[in-house]
């Protein structure tokens, strides 16, 4: 099938009207993904969330993509010219209307192969954490991953490597990339699995993760040593010439500063933890690709949640800019 994209609304597109006082509304302009050149970062949103419904969790994430963008077009660009030099886009969303999942989970993956062929990097906005697999095989197909393979970092409170035998939902995104990609592309030692939180866990999921060769950082492992143990995540995901792609789940972050994720819990990272682990993988030259996934707006409290997502973005971008 052929994907199509939905332009974002322009009033998501937020400004002051103060040429002292631009927002990042003002500078991100909405373009198609044909008009991607190269070292472009695109944002393109997926709405869908029947894979979270199927893994019987809550609806509502497939509003996150405009609430994000509501909150990130409401950012400043820094303090930082670079910045402003960086070529960002808005492709929009991939259409999901009269679709099922699975031809969701196929126009995205077109997607972001049709933007990272023409050599950008995509920042995709779920929807439900089962998006990661179709953003991962779009990344391993349009950028011809080869010999060197791919590094894959999921941030998450959840291991998410459910088998897909009963049908696909947001807990299986990890088992199959795991299983379906070709093995030449990703082997289970360049997959890391961060932040986990063990008594969301099943001992059986974290065996099989290790099982294949996988690195299972947790949450209490890290404590107070959060970004030395994500550089340790960037260096287990990247070792050789791997391109790596990470995936925030927004879960991975504490209730009181994420109420708003489809499934919150009172543990987890603190919010500047998420940032900094966001600037970092900006940083890294070896990653070109970036989802964040599972921000519910109906569950969420004055946008917070949302606005964690827009920040963590920011963040990335600020990483990107220091490369």
């Amino acid at each position: 099938m052929k994907y199509r994209v939905k332009a974002a609304a322009r009033e998501l597109f937020y400004s002051r009207n103060d040429p002292k006082d631009r927002r990042l509304g003002e500078l991100i302009p909405r373009a198609g993904i044909d008009e991607t050149e190269k070292d472009t970062v695109v944002i393109i949103g997926v709405p869908e969330d029947r894979g979270i419904t199927a893994n019987k969790g809550r609806a509502g994430a497939a509003a996150a993509p405009d609430d994000i963008r509501r909150r990130l077009y409401r950012l400043t660009p820094g303090f930082s010219a670079d910045f402003l030099r960086q070529r960002i886009i808005d492709a929009g969303n991939v259409v999901t209307a009269g679709l099922s999942l699975e031809e969701v989970h196929q126009a995205e993956s077109e997607a972001v192969a049709a933007i990272v062929s023409r050599g950008g990097l995509p920042i995709v906005l779920g929807g439900g954490h089962d998006l990661t697999y179709p953003g991962v095989a779009g990344l391993v197909q349009g950028a011809q991953i080869g010999r060197d393979g791919l590094g894959l970092i999921n941030v998450d409170a959840h291991l998410d490597v459910r088998s897909d035998e009963y049908g696909v939902n947001s807990g299986t995104s990890f088992y199959r990339a795991l299983t379906q990609l070709p093995r030449q592309a990703l082997c289970g030692g360049a997959f890391v699995e961060f932040g986990i939180q063990e008594q969301y866990n099943s001992p059986y999921y974290y065996n099989w993760v290790i099982g294949q060769g996988g690195h299972v950082i947790t949450l209490r492992e890290i404590s107070e040593r959060v970004m030395e143990f994500f550089l340790q995540a960037l260096s287990l995901a990247g070792r050789g010439g791997r391109t790596t792609a990470v995936s925030l789940d927004i879960d991975a972050v504490r209730s009181t500063e994420a109420p708003g994720a489809s499934a919150s819990n009172p543990s987890g990272l603190k919010a500047p933890e998420l940032d900094k682990i966001a600037y970092l993988a900006g940083r890294s030259v070896k990653v070109r690709y970036l989802d964040i996934m599972e921000v519910s707006p109906p569950l969420d409290e004055d946008h917070r949640t949302a606005a964690l997502a827009a920040s963590a973005i920011f963040s990335f971008i600020r990483g990107l800019c220091e490369r």
